[in-house]
């Protein structure tokens, strides 16, 4: 659990640190880059915030299914925030969805019966677990890494 809490905040860090890039140098390039950075950030942010979320809290409560998704929405939002009005509404929607599907990955970690993965033994759940987020998060950092990379002028 606390391996869990340790990788949540890297990736929240790694995301806010992007946001203040993008938002500090989104002048610099035209709004197609823009938006395909915003797009970027945004989907996979989303996803990896919604899936520690999803994770982290207990599974019998409905805050379990909506507050990941309302973080999704909020993360589309402040990304799409950071392009031209019509685009915006680009960058709510891979928020979105990229809020639902991390809720709907954790959903399926915390129980695999859902999915008919016959998976018996609970140590085996927290191993696959375990080596799933940390992919995600490595998947996270080098996203965020790259679009740092790109967005030096």
């Amino acid at each position: 659990m606390l391996l869990l809490i340790v990788l949540f905040m890297w990736c929240v860090g790694e995301m806010l640190v992007n946001y203040r890039v993008v938002k500090k140098k989104r002048l610099l390039f035209d709004d197609r880059f823009t938006k395909t950075i915003c797009m970027a950030i945004a989907s996979i942010s989303s996803f990896v915030t919604a899936l520690y979320v999803a994770l982290l809290l207990p599974a019998d409560q409905i805050a379990t299914y909506l507050l990941p998704v309302f973080l999704g929405v909020f993360i589309g939002w402040q990304f799409g925030s950071l392009i031209q009005a019509p685009a915006s509404l680009n960058g709510l929607y891979n928020g979105v969805m990229g809020g639902v599907m991390g809720m709907m990955l954790g959903a399926v970690l915390k129980n695999p019966a859902l999915c008919n993965i016959p998976l018996n033994s609970n140590s085996l759940i927290a191993t696959n677990l375990f080596i799933i987020t940390m992919f995600i998060t490595f998947s996270h950092s080098l996203v965020c890494f790259f679009i740092r990379r790109s967005m030096r002028a």
